[in-house]
């Protein structure tokens, strides 16, 4: 961890212990603070809401970030992050701090991340008493321009049509977190037939499943195969979002969107608890929760079995559900 964070400081004979100084509750008022955590995005955006409950508690504090380049735009204009640093650091950078909040591994491989809702967990890592803290606050913030909306209407001419839209995350960026690709259709076509526009976001790594999910659909179906800050802007548009349990999963909790959640590995209650309107759809499985937060796929199968077993009429059921004038 400490070549990831401050690679300059190995081969130096210098303890991590000396050059670490963790928050103990002190003031913070006029004082420098550096939190650290690479990615991914949801995990930025535990961070950057803990940060946010902390400057409302210390507002003469100088709270800055260091996170990995592509996760910048998470935390774009946030008015409570003085600065945005990009890792690995120097040394010296890293010496400018009077205190430092390290997440690293406080998703991965801790048994308080099956107990505290993510959210949670990072505010307790910051010493912030969560009983303190109303539930509202405790929901992820995006800041957008206007410029930003002018750019993508232009963008996507199909925003001006009368239709509702939906948002559909395709796939996470783990394979542990992903649906299977035919199993969206079903829905897909549910959603068309319902009078929705659906947009399928993802990166560019999962432009071949997106185009393919397209082609089924040529009409009311478009691709959004765009850098993250589009994407995220014409998320503002959609009526609803679905999504796996990924990024788009916050986003949606930060635009206060209708959301249907799709879960595995982790319970729905412990990344959505304190979002408005929304479902989180559970896998009933031997093995499920397992808590398992990585890159490679599943041990017992890809795409694994607690979302294999989630057919499309449940998510079917549980959207149209939500989307119910009196949910």
């Amino acid at each position: 961890k400490l070549q990831t964070l401050v690679p300059q400081a190995m081969g130096i004979e210098i303890p991590f212990r000396e050059i670490y100084n963790p928050y103990k509750g002190q003031d913070l008022n006029n004082r420098r603070v550096l939190s650290l955590r690479h990615g991914g995005f949801g995990d930025i955006l535990f961070l950057s809401t803990a940060l946010k409950e902390l400057k409302a508690k210390y507002p003469e504090s100088i709270l800055d970030i260091a996170i990995g380049s592509l996760y910048f735009d998470a935390v774009k204009n946030a008015p409570y992050i003085n600065n945005v640093l990009s890792l690995p650091l120097k040394l010296d950078t890293w010496n400018q701090y009077h205190y430092h909040f390290q997440f690293e591994g406080i998703i991965e491989n801790n048994n308080q991340a099956a107990e505290y809702n993510a959210y949670d967990l990072f505010m307790v890592r910051m010493g912030l008493d969560i009983k303190e803290i109303k539930a509202w606050k405790k929901m992820p913030k995006l800041y957008f321009t206007k410029d930003e909306f002018v750019t993508v209407s232009g963008q996507f001419p199909s925003l001006k049509v009368q239709r509702k839209k939906v948002g559909i995350q395709v796939a996470s960026s783990s394979p542990i977190r992903t649906y299977p690709m035919h199993s969206w259709l079903k829905v897909i076509d549910h959603l068309i037939a319902e009078g929705y526009d659906v947009y399928l976001f993802g990166s560019e790594n999962q432009t071949v499943p997106i185009l393919y999910l397209a082609s089924q659909n040529k009409e009311h179906v478009y691709p959004v195969i765009k850098p993250l800050r589009t994407a995220m802007v014409l998320a503002t548009y959609m009526d609803a979002i679905i999504a796996p349990d990924s990024m788009f999963i916050h986003i949606a909790g930060a635009l206060q969107k209708p959301l249907v959640g799709i879960y595995g590995p982790f319970p729905s209650e412990l990344r959505m608890k304190y979002f408005n309107k929304c479902i989180g759809i559970d896998a009933q499985t031997a093995c499920s929760p397992c808590f398992k937060h990585g890159q490679t796929p599943c041990s017992k199968g890809d795409p694994p079995p607690c979302f294999s077993l989630i057919k499309p009429s449940i998510i079917i059921d549980a959207f149209d559900q939500l989307m119910q004038p009196t949910s």
